[in-house]
């Protein structure tokens, strides 16, 4: 039977929405797609309110060139390559530039959301500080969807490069014309913006020269599991994922702080793992600082309270899929105490969680704001920690079982 490059990916790109989508329906279930649209909603009146206090003074082709620079710079190209493909497709390597090609294509789509929700939300601030209307949104989507295919290719290549050194600096070249490029034509640059397009093209021209050597399989492998391994972990915040392999890390300089060996077992358990397994304390840890960062640069009470409860309620939701981590093990069902401690274990550790981020949140929006304010962003953290813990929590672990 004669390979077929073509098929080999429409094979794996089903393969791989198919396992998305399995994980998508828990993901996307009413209580955060409540969260989201009051997030979003919450997020659109303030925006829409700044956007009414911004004169003509203000930087927007700047802001928008250096973000949309950025995030044009993140494009990585789905290829689908798994571990025993470097093996046996090792040998198919010349007829793999189709299926390539594909696989930039496939990226591009899946990404381009993206863009579209970022100029869509940029426009506003664009058109008030320009004095202008929303005419050039389809001729910046354009130049941006160029753009993007151009770093999708610029990174196919870069794969290919004998050192990380070198895609280092195809990072930095890119960072550079994105921004340069991007800036020309939100300001109306149109000569300096067609001499960017220019270098872009030698760039790209250059870089296929360069990375035309045999590919990176062991690389292309690596990268493919680090991305599935990032949507694991998204995933295991709603539902138990058997594929997710967590990373772990003694920290020692914690044990002070958690429960000793003649605690109850399965508060001994899982406030260690909680403290040891990066998956949840790096969690815990990257949106309690994303809040502190809001409450602390917002200098309006409403903002801070709606940042304090909505994290607040992400850090305890998130981390209720701890109680099913050791399900797969015998050890702790031997123990003669079982679902009731479990679940009170739980219960305990989100408490405390919670308790500290309330504590946090009310002393950084002291400083930015009233002590009345502060007052008021603490005592209904904390309330709002209680109610979760003790009203919601319950009935959310018991839906999720793992208490046998």
């Amino acid at each position: 039977m004669k390979f077929s490059a073509d098929e080999l990916f429409k094979e794996r790109a089903a393969s791989y929405y198919t396992e998305v989508r399995k994980y998508t329906r828990y993901m996307l279930n009413d209580h955060f797609l409540f969260v989201l649209v009051f997030a979003l909603g919450a997020a659109l009146y303030y925006y829409s309110g700044w956007v009414e206090t911004i004169d003509e003074t203000f930087p927007a082709p700047l802001l928008m060139a250096a973000v949309m620079g950025v995030v044009l710079l993140w494009s990585p190209v789905y290829t689908y390559i798994k571990r025993p493909d470097t093996v046996y497709l090792l040998p198919l390597e010349k007829e793999m530039k189709p299926y390539l090609k594909k696989a930039v294509w496939a990226s591009f789509i899946a990404q381009s959301y993206i863009i579209v929700a970022l100029l869509a939300f940029s426009m506003p601030m664009y058109a008030v500080s320009q004095n202008t209307g929303f005419g050039n949104f389809f001729i910046f989507l354009a130049v941006l969807f160029a753009a993007k295919l151009w770093n999708l290719f610029c990174r196919l290549y870069s794969l290919n490069l004998p050192s990380n050194d070198a895609r280092v600096i195809d990072l930095a070249v890119r960072l550079l014309q994105n921004g340069v490029l991007l800036y020309a034509v939100f300001a109306g640059y149109d000569a300096i913006a067609g001499f960017a397009a220019f270098l872009m093209f030698l760039w790209v021209s250059y870089m296929r020269r360069l990375g035309n050597r045999p590919l990176k399989w062991e690389l292309l492998a690596e990268l493919e599991e680090k991305r599935l391994a990032g949507f694991y972990r998204i995933a295991n915040m709603f539902t138990d994922v058997p594929h997710l392999r967590g990373t772990v890390k003694r920290r020692a300089w914690l044990d002070g702080v958690l429960p000793g060996p003649k605690s109850d077992t399965h508060t001994y358990l899982l406030f260690r793992t909680f403290v040891r397994m990066n998956e949840y304390f790096g969690l815990y840890v990257r949106l309690t600082v994303i809040a502190a960062l809001i409450i602390l640069f917002s200098g309006t009470m409403p903002v801070q309270l709606m940042a304090a409860l909505l994290f607040l309620y992400l850090t305890g939701f998130q981390l209720m899929p701890i109680v099913l981590r050791h399900d797969h093990i015998i050890w702790p069902r031997l123990y003669p105490r079982g679902g009731g401690e479990k679940k009170e274990a739980v219960q305990k550790l989100l408490m405390r969680g919670m308790t500290l981020q309330s504590i946090l949140f009310g002393i950084l929006a002291v400083v930015n704001g009233t002590i009345i304010g502060a007052g008021i962003v603490l005592t209904t953290s904390l309330s709002f920690a209680i109610a979760f813990v003790h009203l919601y929590a319950p009935m959310r672990l018991s839906k999720m079982g793992g208490f046998k």
